[in-house]
């Protein structure tokens, strides 16, 4: 069975001959494993055999990236959204952010006409050429794009947007609205070019630690119905989607189950979310990726192989379907050798019988 064939089983709530694997290393923690036995030139997701593969389009304002400092120890950068953030030279981090390209409504106003799909964006050769490398691996291709809260606050900051969905609804609803619909005008640019998807990824992050940065109401009145607008688009297209939420959406579950999300990922344990708890109230609605603790992956070999082998046999017994990931990403603190067991336990108890 190709990944292709295995991922698109799960999210549509079947069973394949085993679970799938998907991952995503910070890059702190490839260039560690060089040293420990990933052979140069071979990348992490390619040597382990991670089955999904993002194409990721551009749903920005579109801006120019620019450098505007650089030391030793940090670069401050302006984006594509236009936002100007810091990040660290010698390690992969939350960027301190800056400053944003939206203060008032006459900044949105003066900006939103660059939400416009346009194909001059894209590379088109690249695109094709990366699309037929991975569809002749057998990879399952997802189209990405970031949605929502997450696009919004790109553009005004945490802070304004927060502040907005409780302060001015109507000015938030128009920015998501138009998010939206540069995603799918985008995704359509990639369809008429006839780039074939296996499904869809969305990045919004709706939680922290404690919970929703919004209330469960917020999220229905304001924020569902352009989630569907994406969705149900993905759908027509014959694409489950899988949406990336960092942080406890526990409480959020029920909403994006109405919004017609086909899969969550990545199920933070150290947020304090419980893929036991997400199985028994709702795997018969939803596939499930992640909720695996990776903080277990830096500890000895039988607390690695109990995390793995505890939370795989909760994602089998899902009858959404589960793909194993951990429950974000994995970071430096993990050897090689860990990850490579963590692997070959998957590759062990993932079959179903």
């Amino acid at each position: 069975m190709t990944s292709r064939e295995r991922v698109g089983i799960c999210l549509r709530h079947g069973k394949p001959d085993r679970v799938p694997i998907h991952e995503d290393f910070w890059q702190v923690t490839v260039d560690r494993w060089r040293g420990e036995g990933l052979p140069e030139g071979v990348a992490a997701e390619e040597y382990f055999g991670s089955e999904i593969e993002l194409m990721s389009v551009d749903n920005s304002f579109g801006f120019p990236t620019e450098i505007i400092e650089h030391t030793d120890e940090y670069t401050v950068e302006r984006d594509n959204w236009g936002d100007l953030k810091r990040n660290w030279n010698d390690r992969r981090s939350t960027p301190e952010l800056i400053d944003f390209p939206i203060k008032t409504r006459a900044d949105w106003e003066a900006l939103q006409g660059r939400l416009v799909p346009d194909p001059a964006r894209v590379d088109w050769e690249a695109a094709v050429r990366q699309h037929a490398a991975w569809r002749e691996k057998g990879r399952f291709i997802a189209i990405a794009a970031i949605p929502g809260y997450e696009a919004t606050w790109r553009k005004l900051g945490v802070e304004g947007v927060l502040t907005a969905i409780a302060e001015d609804p109507a000015w938030v609803m128009e920015m998501y609205e138009a998010d939206a619909e540069m995603i799918v005008g985008t995704w359509q640019l990639y369809v008429d070019r006839g780039l074939d998807f296996d499904g869809a990824w969305l990045w919004d992050d709706l939680a922290y630690k404690n919970g929703p940065l919004f209330s469960p109401r917020a999220y229905r009145e304001q924020l569902l119905p352009y989630h569907k607008r994406v969705v149900d688009f993905a759908h027509s297209q014959g694409w489950p989607v899988i949406l990336h939420c960092c942080g406890n959406l526990t409480s959020l579950v029920p909403g994006l189950i109405d919004a017609g999300f086909d899969c969550l990922q990545a199920l933070e344990v150290k947020a304090g979310v419980d893929l036991g708890h997400l199985v028994r109230e709702y795997g018969k609605y939803l596939c499930f990726e992640g909720g695996v603790d990776v903080r277990e992956w830096f500890a000895d070999e039988a607390h690695l192989e109990h995390e793995v082998r505890t939370k795989l046999a909760l994602g089998m017994s899902n009858p959404g379907g589960y793909i194993f990931h951990s429950d974000h990403s994995v970071p430096p603190q993990v050897s090689f050798a860990n990850y490579t067991k963590v692997v070959d336990l998957v590759r062990r108890y993932g079959p179903y019988g």
